[in-house]
């Protein structure tokens, strides 16, 4: 079976930091998933790593392999995939939009805005939380 790919989900993983220095230079899609000789993981396996951290420097993820790379870097890649393929969920409040993420309630706005413009606000918000991670 061919794994998932999706340009847009990979372009929006090279937009955010790197998840070990948080440098937003040279960030590259780091495919962290299982794969065979000659195929890839999945795109939604991909977390955020700048060139030094993804294949270039000696404590790299393809110098030092999956499982030490996430001891010497404290990363749980398994949560952080996790994290970044969480989908947020809209509801209605009160007359209001409204979503949880990372546990906390955001209202987006009244309702009277309509859909489209709340869904661009919980997109922001988002990318902006992942961008603290």
């Amino acid at each position: 079976m061919k794994p998932v790919r999706n340009p847009e989900y990979l372009r929006w993983i090279r937009s955010l930091p790197c998840a070990v220095c948080r440098t937003t230079s040279h960030v590259e899609a780091a495919h962290t998933g299982p794969h065979g000789l000659g195929q890839k993981s999945p795109d939604t396996s991909a977390i955020p790593l700048c060139a030094r951290h993804h294949r270039i420097g000696d404590d790299s993820y393809h110098r030092l392999g999956p499982r030490r790379f996430s001891e010497v870097h404290r990363l749980d890649i398994p949560a952080l995939v996790a994290r970044l393929n969480a989908k947020p969920i809209v509801r209605v409040r009160s007359g209001a939009f409204v979503t949880a993420l990372e546990g906390e309630l955001f209202v987006l706005g009244p309702t009277q805005m309509g859909i489209s413009r709340a869904l661009h606000r919980v997109a922001r918000l988002r990318r902006e939380m992942l961008r603290q991670m």
